[in-house]
């Protein structure tokens, strides 16, 4: 189903409902001693609750943390159109980027109130201890997704409502609940062990503060860890978080259960994906080195089966039946989709793996940057028409960095551009790493910024494509060129070109490039 025709759907379904009065939820906590499960009914006025959702971006450092952000927006749209009708106040809680949305009314609406200082009403904290593993990336074992700071608003498919706010402050916040009589929240968001619970108006100062404090726990997803070896993966992470705050005292429901059993969630349609670990696109794929374990879940479509293809065609009832983790050797498309009774039961899923040329190239013996690049002919004359790379230094005149680290050799390059080179009858083989050029990240981690890299880089020898890397993003590893030269061949074309967003910050660095003559 397109987004358009999933906003219409939720139109409708809004438009049919009128609610008042309380609504009682099924609320779990867990024994802190002995972990016993403990399911109590709260009565819930929504008059007097409120939604607070935290930092759902539109980007993260890890892309398997960006794309269960996303995954999760669909249910969370349907679950806060509900909300909405119930009478309960949504709060949008972005921390980093709450700037991007000067001028929307919601936030407009927050930034004007007179803050009152939050109290403590409870003394300490909540007595938490968050014991899921975690790291600086959820993709596993194989490439490192490398922190940075790209992400610039929330993700462009949330539905934010004309009455919804967006504050980040934990003054603002608590003005805007006081002022409105409310005393229960519910959280939702990521990420559920870092932002969830410790950001500015998050969870740990509104309870300190008073409030009674709920976590969705369909709709949270924590920063944890991926080891396929043991079978962990970021569902049982969120899971293991999740059960940390119950034993602290922190009630868990589940929205869209909840909501359906009282016959508020009516819209048929699916609302969930399956979950890929590691989790890649083609405008961002995984790079694999050798092979990735890949594996597939559904946490909250019970008693569903998954079904996937690997030759980028859509799944159906009668595609192969997912039942344990993947081993993913070359370059592939994997889609999937969860069926019930040959029904298809969520949305279709797809995931992109780059299978990386399996050698570091050798150092070239004649490097592109000693070399006298052939100049169009035409901007011989009106040479400013064309970004022509710098030599030794990124296309900004700094050091050649990717990915970590810098190189001595190399050219930088601003997409589009590309530079041509006379083939010599000693040239054997060209050799090079192709990558983002990293300075951007010098910047405050690249804040706002890192999100909107990203090149392909390609070599053409006498106007036949050879070789091109797929999407590269910010922090990816150095895609690798070494290719063999035809004989008699006359002209190599090196090539930066833009992934289609014609970004001024499409930087990319060529490095240790050049021809092997031995």
């Amino acid at each position: 189903m397109s987004k358009n025709t999933f906003i219409i759907a939720l139109c409708i379904v809004a438009a049919e409902r009128s609610y008042a009065g309380d609504i009682t939820l099924m609320c779990e906590t867990r024994n802190p001693v002995t972990g016993e499960v403990i399911r109590k009914p709260a009565v819930i006025d929504p008059a007097k609750t409120a939604v607070i959702v935290i930092d759902m971006w539109n980007s993260h450092w890890c892309m398997t943390a960006s794309e269960r952000v996303a995954a999760m927006v669909p249910r969370m749209n349907q679950a806060l159109t509900v909300a909405r009708e119930l009478g309960m106040q949504i709060i949008w809680n972005p921390s980093d980027v709450v700037t991007a949305y000067s001028g929307y009314p919601q936030y407009e609406k927050a930034i004007a109130v007179k803050h009152r200082k939050t109290p403590q009403a409870r003394d300490g904290s909540i007595a938490v201890k968050f014991t899921a593993p975690g790291g600086r990336c959820m993709c596993g074992p194989g490439f490192h997704c490398h922190v940075n700071y790209g992400w610039d608003g929330m993700n462009p498919d949330l539905l934010i409502g004309d009455d919804d706010l967006i504050s980040s402050s934990t003054d603002e916040i608590y003005t805007l609940l006081t002022e409105r009589e409310i005393t229960g929240i519910i959280y939702m968001g990521v990420h559920t062990n870092v932002c969830v619970f410790g950001k500015p108006g998050a969870m740990s100062d509104m309870w300190k503060a008073g409030f009674d404090c709920m976590l969705a726990r369909d709709l949270n997803d924590a920063f944890t860890a991926y080891d396929p070896d043991k079978g962990y993966t970021p569902d049982k992470g969120t899971t293991e978080i999740d059960e940390n705050l119950q034993m602290a005292g922190i009630p868990n429901i589940n929205m869209g259960e909840e909501f359906q059993k009282a016959g508020l969630w009516k819209h048929d349609a699916p609302v969930d994906f399956v979950r890929f670990t590691p989790w890649g696109k083609p405008d961002r794929p995984y790079l694999m080195d050798s092979t990735t374990t890949v594996t597939l879940t559904a946490p909250w479509l019970e008693n569903a089966e998954i079904r996937y293809t690997t030759d980028g065609s859509e799944p159906t009832s009668k595609s192969t039946l997912y039942v344990n983790p993947l081993n993913i050797a070359e370059t592939t498309t994997l889609r999937a989709a969860a069926f019930r009774k040959g029904k298809q039961v969520s949305l279709p899923s797809l995931s992109y793996f780059s299978k990386m040329p399996s050698q570091t190239p050798p150092k070239p013996d004649v490097y592109l940057e000693d070399l006298n690049y052939i100049t169009n002919a035409y901007l011989k004359r009106v040479a400013f028409c064309l970004w022509y790379p710098q030599k030794w230094k990124s296309f900004e005149e700094k050091p050649l960095r990717v990915c970590g680290k810098t190189y001595a050799h190399g050219m930088g390059f601003r997409a589009p551009s590309s530079v041509q080179y006379d083939l010599k009858p000693e040239y054997k083989r060209f050799v090079a790493l192709a990558g983002i050029d990293e300075n951007l990240l010098l910047q405050n981690n690249g804040r706002f910024l890192a999100i909107h890299s990203s090149v392909v880089f390609s070599v053409f020898i006498d106007g036949v494509k050879m070789a091109e890397s797929p999407v590269m993003r910010m922090s990816h590893e150095p895609w690798r060129f070494d290719l063999a030269i035809p004989e008699g061949s006359r002209r190599i074309n090196i090539i930066c070109m833009d992934a289609g967003s014609r970004s001024l910050l499409d930087y990319g660095n060529w490095v240790d490039a050049g021809f092997i003559t031995k």
